[in-house]
């Protein structure tokens, strides 16, 4: 098998693997995000770390967003929807990636394509029985490889069974929100 395949090292990948499955103090990632609100409705997030098996690393991102004007926005970038959704493709391309790399496939191309429809009347508190949320999302993946539709089918799977963002998507997650307020 190619050590490099997909973009990924194949061996590196293998081990990475081996050693949280031989070892419980390397089994867990926690990430943080800082955001600040910059006025009206812009946000500004900042990526400054990141721990994974007990050691923490620097990182130093910044993820800006914003409505459309016709949302009240100044249309400066992408909107938390949109950044939801960008999130959970660029997941489950890392999935279709890596999964196909660790099964032997080559991935000539992937695009993945993500479409919601929001009630608004949820979300601006018109109707307390509308989701502001989604009620359905649709993802298309198109795919472009040599191997046969089989193959193809179990990484589909594989990736489903472990995308962290589908996972997240697809299952509720227990939120804990905290309110610390200052007081002037």
């Amino acid at each position: 098998m190619n050590n490099n395949l997909n973009g990924i090292d194949v061996a590196a990948l293998q081990q990475f693997a081996q050693g949280i499955a031989e070892d419980s103090t390397k089994r867990h990632a926690s990430f943080n995000v800082r955001t600040e609100w910059q006025g009206q409705t812009r946000t500004v997030a900042k990526v400054n770390r990141y721990s994974l098996a007990g050691e923490t690393y620097s990182r130093d991102f910044e993820i800006a967003a914003d409505e459309p004007n016709e949302l009240l926005g100044e249309n400066s970038a992408p909107n938390p929807q949109e950044l939801l959704m960008a999130a959970l493709n660029a997941c489950m391309s890392v999935g279709y990636a890596a999964n196909a790399a660790m099964m032997g496939i080559t991935i000539h191309s992937l695009e993945i394509e993500t479409n919601g429809t929001l009630d608004l009347r949820g979300f601006l508190g018109i109707d307390e029985n509308v989701n502001p949320g989604y009620d359905e999302v649709s993802v298309a993946i198109r795919l472009h490889t040599d191997a046969p539709r089989a193959r193809v089918e179990e990484l589909h799977s594989a990736v489903l069974k472990t995308s962290v963002n589908y996972a997240n998507f697809s299952r509720a997650v227990r939120m804990v929100p905290t309110l610390e307020v200052r007081e002037s």
